[in-house]
């Protein structure tokens, strides 16, 4: 059975809940719905944002991987900013963020840069996990494993373990993942000294509850999403 922590907020305190990971339709070859659509299925089940990691270059992206550096980041992004002031009139805070393959069957998920930030760093056009490790990183960013033991048939060693110097967390519970992969991902990494978070993974507003964090605090944007988990200012939320 997984196991998380004990939530420590003090009863009474106002609390925000986030989905950590999110796709569209668009950015996200898989997506079935609009980021719009998404977030209002959110708000209707109490969540005060999400952030939207859809699928980018080397992933199962949507957009067009012959477009130039500059032109894809662009295009990719406008599904962001597009869903801004649906976001403000919903009081619905929409955050930058990102889902890139490294390997086989195997992603990363980021926090806390910006479509400026990847304009500027053309160097992140390479599949290499080092390079998003060390640009993110010096970026004042936060980078995790996705999904980090999923068994699935496209995923050659679903259970390769990974080097853990490279990120600062991991997506130990995913709400799409099969509960024995989770656990195990808990189990292996709890003592790890890694951030441990919990996303969705959903594509679809076919949902009525999903997994992600609690705060005492709104993250407006993706530097105060990824600041908060590196200070560890939040706790698993893992559906009612």
């Amino acid at each position: 059975m997984l196991k998380f922590r004990k939530l420590t907020l003090v009863l009474g305190d106002k609390m925000f809940k986030y989905d950590l990971h999110v796709h569209s339709i668009g950015a996200s070859a898989c997506g079935h719905d609009t980021v719009c659509e998404m977030m209002k299925r959110y708000k209707e089940i109490g969540f005060t944002g999400f952030a939207l990691t859809n699928h980018f270059l080397h992933g199962y992206t949507g957009v067009d991987r012959s477009l130039s550096w500059q032109d894809y980041v662009k295009e990719y992004s406008k599904y962001y900013y597009d869903a801004l002031e649906t976001a403000e009139k919903l009081d619905f805070d929409l955050i930058f963020g990102l889902e890139e393959k490294y390997d086989a069957g195997k992603e990363i998920l980021v926090y806390g840069i910006t479509p400026e930030t990847l304009l500027a760093n053309p160097q992140l056009e390479a599949m290499d996990i080092n390079i998003w490790s060390n640009t993110v990183r010096q970026n004042g960013g936060f980078i995790a494993y996705a999904h980090p033991f999923r068994n699935r048939n496209y995923i050659p060693d679903p259970y390769a373990m990974p080097d853990i110097s490279l990120v600062d967390g991991l997506e130990a519970y995913n709400y799409c993942n099969d509960p024995c992969d989770n656990e195990l991902a808990v189990k292996t990494f709890k003592n790890s000294g890694k951030i441990i978070i919990a996303g969705g993974d959903l594509h679809s507003v076919n949902f009525n509850d999903t997994f992600g964090i609690i705060t005492q605090n709104r993250i407006k944007n993706t530097t105060d999403l990824a600041q908060t988990l590196k200070n560890n200012q939040f706790e698993i939320y893992l559906g009612k």
